[in-house]
């Protein structure tokens, strides 16, 4: 007898685990759980490096030096197929096994072919780059950051086979292996930094990065394993699945570049003040991000699949219900944790990075940093459940124009706040944007709940019935 079977044999267990999991997408325990450890190991990366480095000159080179290989893995990869992915994929496998696999090979190789050439790219032009990401560096701090960023060009190829193989595991349910590739990215970060630092200083972190980025990769080719999807290389091109998902593609690649790009602004506003500041706004983001990661995105991407597919089938209510119990649940949680946040992150702050060179007005910095940032986490987490909930019916134009307005936002708010607050004026900013995107994706979602077939919830086959 399983664990839920035994809880449903208690007296009132059958009813406190169908609530559960009316409240709780299946998988989203699962991605939550190692999305903590993915943080913990992040955390340990973070004061690692503060402690090796300190928040000065060298660890702000490293920092800015991920800004533009995420932007364009972003750009070319990530947001693109995030968006198209799931829902084609989930419905050609309804009816066709073979063609939802040669779809998932096709956008497989052509997402690492297009990355390759963005990434030889990027290796040519990188002292260039230092003018948009950090014209306040001077000219040591520029030729640091110039060789960091060769060595960062190599991660963003080997993140786009991962995020392909990513979105695979997770329109198949297989959590475990997606969830776990985060972690062992981190991981591969502190290993670089405790064994090479000694020998090539901040160059350790950096080819740690590089290993992360292997590893990343790794446990979700092994994940496949546990599928019927096999790693090929194919680009047919030339089919109505392929079509469609251009098709859709092409709006969310327009917003893609939009959070690198927040966060290229950030570390541009950033490098003009007090010295360190670049790494005190990305340690608070880090901390902000783990509620918003443990709850809006580990929730979000559990409950796609069964959004997805309540749409494919037409059922309204079915559909309905799914957006409405995960964005009550995402709601409480993720508002309860800011208030945490707000609370206890100045202890925590201390706790983690004080001492070594990260001295106290140091942490005096980031903790006000993070208290402001708190303000966003639940209005960035429910946008993650909004916008997926959008992606299941197929459309994303709307979607592209609310986070435009919540960008557009972000930077004029920033820009009117950064010479009375200084650096605070960054996370405000970030949260005031955030407010925005929430409330018009909302809107947007609404209208296309409006829009859809009604059909009975019961000729629906059940989004919880695949294997986690």
């Amino acid at each position: 007898m399983g664990t839920l079977d035994r809880a449903r044999s208690l007296p009132g267990g059958a009813r406190l685990i169908g609530l559960f999991e009316r409240f709780v997408p299946r998988g989203a325990v699962v991605l939550s759980v190692l999305t903590f450890a993915s943080y913990a190991m992040g955390l340990v990366r973070d004061r690692v490096l503060t402690r090796s480095f300190g928040a000065g000159a060298e660890l702000d080179a490293f920092n800015a030096a991920f800004v533009i290989p995420e932007l364009v893995l972003g750009v070319i990869v990530a947001s693109g197929l995030a968006a198209p992915f799931i829902p084609i994929y989930t419905g050609l496998k309804r009816d066709d096994a073979g063609a939802a696999h040669g779809f998932g090979q096709t956008i497989l190789t052509g997402a690492v072919l297009a990355m390759a050439v963005a990434g030889a790219i990027l290796f040519v032009i990188a002292p260039w780059t230092v003018e948009i990401v950090a014209p306040g560096f001077g000219p040591e701090q520029r030729d640091l950051y110039t060789a960091l960023f060769r060595v960062m060009s190599v991660t963003p190829v080997i993140f786009a086979a991962s995020i392909a193989l990513g979105e695979v595991l997770v329109a198949e349910r297989r959590f475990v292996f997606y969830g776990l590739a985060p972690l062992l990215y981190n991981l591969g970060i502190v290993l670089g930094t405790l064994v090479l630092t000694g020998s090539i200083g901040i160059f350790g972190p950096a080819v740690g990065a590089v290993l992360g980025a292997l590893l990343h990769l790794g446990i979700r080719v092994i994940g496949t394993f546990r599928t019927t999807f096999r790693i090929r290389p194919r680009l047919t091109i030339h089919t109505r699945a392929v079509g469609e998902f251009i098709r859709l593609m092409i709006p969310k690649t327009l917003s893609s570049p939009v959070e690198p790009l927040t966060f290229l602004f950030f570390t541009r506003v950033a490098s003009g003040l007090v010295a360190g500041s670049i790494t005190t706004v990305n340690l608070a983001r880090n901390f902000q991000s783990v509620p918003v990661s443990l709850i809006g995105v580990a929730f979000s991407i559990a409950a796609f699949p069964g959004l997805a597919a309540a749409y494919a089938a037409g059922d309204r209510p079915g559909y309905t219900r799914l957006v409405r119990s995960n964005s009550a649940t995402i709601g409480v949680l993720t508002t309860l944790a800011a208030v945490g946040l707000a609370v206890v992150g100045p202890l925590a702050v201390g706790l983690f990075f004080g001492g070594g060179r990260f001295d106290a007005d140091d942490v005096a910095r980031t903790s006000l940093a993070l208290s402001v940032f708190a303000l966003s986490v639940p209005f960035e987490s429910l946008g993650h459940l909004l916008s997926r909930a959008i992606y299941a019916t197929r459309h994303t134009v709307l979607q592209v124009v609310a986070t435009l307005v919540g960008f557009g936002v972000t930077i004029l708010s920033t820009i009117m706040l950064v010479e009375p607050l200084g650096a605070t004026a960054i996370p405000l900013g970030f949260s005031l944007g955030a407010i925005v995107r929430c409330v018009l994706l909302a809107v947007v979602l609404v209208r296309r709940i409006r829009s859809m077939p009604t059909t009975p919830s019961h000729l629906v086959d059940s989004p919880e019935a695949s294997p986690a």
